[in-house]
């Protein structure tokens, strides 16, 4: 536990060798929108947004042609010259601003490192429910670490290592840090959670200066509105009730949920760190419409593409869905004739094709890679029209009174009720913000909203972009990822939507875009308390819900904690003895032998992302269902299942068969633990075969071939 948490706290500085520097060094150079002239605070705000916007890309591309060390040298060089910099100029610097800054950096760090590093009691060590998917993104931070650019997929190995092909950059940050700061790759991945989130707060700090351009207070409320949520403590407690075990996550009533920010930032860095690059695109665009000096312009269009391709590589559902957005916001100005559309369409065309060019050899990976997995197979669409499931509509599909309809059109009985679910579903997930978006939308539709382009365009952004995710949905596999993700860029507006009025009532001013009549008030104020209610109880459920859910055996979760201190110390035995190199295999774990109908996860399934997480390694199969789509021939899967299979079998196979599998499928090393049919077995390779490492209900046998 102490390893990790000061791991993490020194992986934090080192991010900003690729959050800060290379944005202040580029900026101080350019003398962006007058960089110079400014204020350290603002100065700092600016280093971090063209960070954010270039680090990613810039990541990627020294790391195909120079590698890790290319990328860790570079960052060194830019740090050295930025510190220099910041050496040779006063800091001018407010102390309230001074210690508010400092008083949110350190709350965000200590929250971040409370929810992610795990609680260690003795010999157990409690995880937080976020590992379920933090597994996957440290294994791929680790295969960076361990292959380079592009990295191996470490899910599935069909005869050698195959390139990744996945939205990969924010692991390249990681890994180049982890190597830079000597921590691994998951406090790495910690300290990038961390940064995530000063990303998207220096994020809504720019947009309120220069998008709304608000005073100071009421840029402190809409910072204060992203550990906001919305009503989910009211079906959450619901299912609370209802249902035998704990959800591991508030946001868990719903099938597909709208993640508060801290959620999303702990569950889905990479994902914001796009939503991020996307905004500040946009935000680069909007400057250009003002009075600024004509070079400015120029380098504020070619910021906005590289940020565009940042965001493609940091999560292609989030840039579909800004594209999306872009156009239809495009078209509306066209429609509305401000008067400035030839501008902006060249400009938007510009940095598309910007984009595009830049992320070029990206794009040549993915489609290469789509053609691999893809042959012989029939064509897969990426995209579907479905409405949007918040409410899970299988809770009426199965009444008496629609058995004839499920029967005859259940596509059909499924979309509509889908349909009649969704905006309650919609009230629960966005709460304060839905009702002040629904005031918002009288008042305009009254003409009683002050005329404001900036509000107007954000209100635009935020309808849209809710119509375009409630029926637009990702079918490569059965979680709605494209929802789950593009709904993070509306709900970036509905959050300073909602601080727009709630600033105009709190400093009282004239010209707010909403009344504050009484019966406002109480609507707006009790779901704000709401929300701030479901954060809080969402932060602790996230933390708690082992520890409580450990204490009763029935539940199936008894062991983890345990099996969590050994797997990660039996791991560590072999780190001192094992090349890094070395093929790991384990019998795939069927995530649905011990799942109950009320449960998100099994327990199983966490012990399966457990050993994804801390093998460290590359994995021959690390799922059920081979994980050829992030890159390997998928030809090769059944026969890798099937002798897996046999190996785990009862009764265990011989030493000799076991060396024949590890030989025909290029493994290393064979896990054994406690889950396994095998376990205690008497005969066969678990008896025949050298142990390297083990703990109590768990070993690591030597399988090397001759």
């Amino acid at each position: 536990m102490l390893q990790d948490a000061v791991g993490s706290l020194m992986a934090v500085p080192a991010f900003a060798g690729v959050f800060y520097a290379p944005g202040y060094l580029l900026a101080y150079v350019l003398d962006l929108f007058g960089f110079r002239k400014m204020e350290f605070a603002e100065r700092s705000l600016w280093a971090i947004a063209c960070s954010f916007s270039m680090a990613p890309l810039l990541a990627y591309l020294l790391g195909r042609s120079a590698g890790l060390s290319g990328i860790g040298w570079l960052l060194l060089g830019v740090s050295l010259l930025t510190l220099l910099l910041l050496w040779k100029r006063s800091a001018a610097w407010s102390s309230r601003d001074r210690w508010a800054t400092a008083l949110l950096a350190g709350g965000w760090t200590a929250f971040v490192l409370l929810m992610l590093v795990d609680l260690q009691v003795g010999g157990k060590l409690f995880f937080s429910v976020v590992m379920a998917d933090e597994s996957y993104r440290i294994a791929f931070t680790q295969a960076v670490l361990r292959t380079g650019v592009p990295p191996a997929n470490p899910l599935y190995l069909s005869g050698s290592p195959a390139p990744m092909h996945y939205y990969y950059f924010w692991y390249v940050l990681c890994a180049a840090v982890a190597k830079l700061a000597h921590v691994s790759a998951r406090q790495s991945f910690i300290a990038s959670c961390i940064w995530a989130g000063f990303g998207l707060m220096v994020t809504v700090q720019l947009y309120t200066r220069c998008f709304f351009r608000w005073e100071r207070r009421q840029r402190w409320i809409a910072l204060g509105l992203l550990f906001v949520t919305g009503a989910d403590l009211v079906p959450a407690l619901g299912n609370a009730i209802l249902q035998s075990g704990l959800n591991g996550d508030i946001e868990w009533w719903s099938v597909d949920p709208i993640d508060a920010w801290p959620d999303s930032l702990l569950w889905v860095p990479h994902h914001v760190a796009s939503v991020v690059c996307c905004l500040l695109g946009f935000l680069f665009l909007w400057k250009t419409l003002g009075a600024i000096r004509p070079r400015d312009r120029g380098w504020a269009i070619g910021l906005a593409g590289v940020a565009f391709a940042s965001a493609f590589g940091l999560s292609i559902y989030v840039a579909f869905g800004f594209a999306l957005l872009m156009c239809s916001w495009l078209l509306w100005i066209v429609v509305k004739q401000h008067g400035r559309h030839p501008e902006i369409w060249r400009r938007a065309l510009l940095i598309g094709g910007l984009s595009g060019v830049l992320l070029l050899p990206f794009l040549l990976e993915l489609l290469g890679g789509h053609k691999a997995a893809s042959a012989g197979a029939a064509p897969a669409h990426m995209f579907s029209l479905s409405v949007r499931r918040l409410i899970d509509s299988g809770l009426l599909t199965g009444l008496p009174v629609f058995r004839g309809l499920n029967q005859a059109h259940p596509v059909l009985l499924d979309q509509t009720l889908r349909l009649l679910l969704l905006l309650p579903g919609l009230a629960m997930e966005l709460g304060v913000y839905g009702a002040i978006l629904v005031y918002l939308i009288a008042a305009r539709r009254r003409g009683q909203l002050p005329p404001d382009e900036a509000r107007d365009t954000a209100l635009f952004f935020s309808l849209c972009g809710l119509i375009v995710v409630s029926f637009l949905s990702s079918s490569v596999i059965s979680n709605n990822d494209f929802g789950y993700r593009a709904v993070m860029l509306p709900q970036f507006f509905f959050t300073l939507l909602a601080a727009d009025v709630l600033g105009a009532w709190r400093l009282k001013k004239n010209d707010g875009p909403l009344g504050a009549t009484p019966a406002r008030r109480r609507v707006v104020y009790s779901l704000l308390a709401l929300g701030i209610a479901g954060s809080v109880c969402g932060a602790v459920l996230l933390r708690a819900w082992l520890p409580l859910e450990s204490r009763h055996a029935e539940f199936g979760f008894s062991q983890l904690p345990t099996d969590g201190y050994r797997m990660r110390t039996a791991f560590e035995m072999l780190d001192r003895i094992a090349p890094q190199n070395a093929v790991v295999s384990f019998a795939a774990i069927d995530p649905a032998s011990d799942q109950q109908a009320d449960e998100v996860m099994s327990p199983s399934k966490f012990f399966q992302r457990m050993l994804v997480m801390n093998t460290g390694r590359q994995m021959l199969n690390a799922e059920m269902e081979c994980g050829s789509q992030f890159g390997g021939d998928p030809a090769a899967c059944p026969a890798i299942q099937q002798a897996t299979a046999q190996l785990y079998a009862v009764p265990a196979p011989s030493g000799e068969w076991a060396q024949q599998y590890c030989n025909r499928f290029g493994a290393q090393y064979l896990l054994l633990d406690h889950w396994d049919k095998l376990a205690g077995s008497s005969a066969g390779w678990p008896v025949e075969l050298p142990v390297t490492a083990q703990q109590p209900g768990f070993k690591i046998f030597q399988c090397a071939g001759k």
